[in-house]
């Protein structure tokens, strides 16, 4: 998808299973089909992305997403949560690189892994704010002292 097309990101502290990832995508394919705003559809996709994040991604200068067709897209992700027993809405989760892999904590648990070194300005962390294609390429994944966890450096 072009740079300009928006985008949501909803993450898992958990990593997805491989049945709950292709029952993610095959759902994503098809609301996607069927998403619409004012009866225009909407050129949109669903993917999953490093095991934890579900994106949903639509072209806005074809059609725009509408409170409406916005809300279509809530209700999409509730139902996945609910049938695949997963939580993607809760803000308070933080994900990053460490070892092994991606982990999680909770928003309040950050300036204590800063004290503790578990986590420090350069810690690459997935920033789940960004609102484009571009700005998930440029800069999803990137040093803590580059977001807005940086206030508890």
């Amino acid at each position: 998808m072009p740079a300009h097309v928006r985008v949501w990101v909803y993450k898992s502290a958990t990593p997805f299973t491989p049945d709950q990832q292709r029952e993610m995508l095959l759902r994503g394919m098809a609301f996607s089909g069927e998403w619409t705003a004012h009866a225009v559809a909407l050129d949109a996709c669903v993917d999953v992305l490093y095991d934890h994040f579900l994106v949903i991604a639509v072209d806005e200068r074809q059609a725009l997403a509408s409170g409406c067709s916005v809300d279509k897209s809530v209700r999409f992700i509730q139902e996945l949560e609910r049938d695949l027993m997963l939580t993607l809405t809760d803000r308070m989760v933080v994900l990053y690189d460490g070892d092994p892999g991606i982990r999680a904590c909770r928003v309040p648990e950050v300036e204590g892994l800063i004290r503790s070194g578990g986590m420090h300005a350069d810690t690459l962390v997935y920033d789940d704010l960004v609102t484009t294609c571009g700005e998930l390429r440029a800069r999803f994944r990137g040093p803590l002292s580059g977001t807005w966890l940086a206030r508890y450096l």
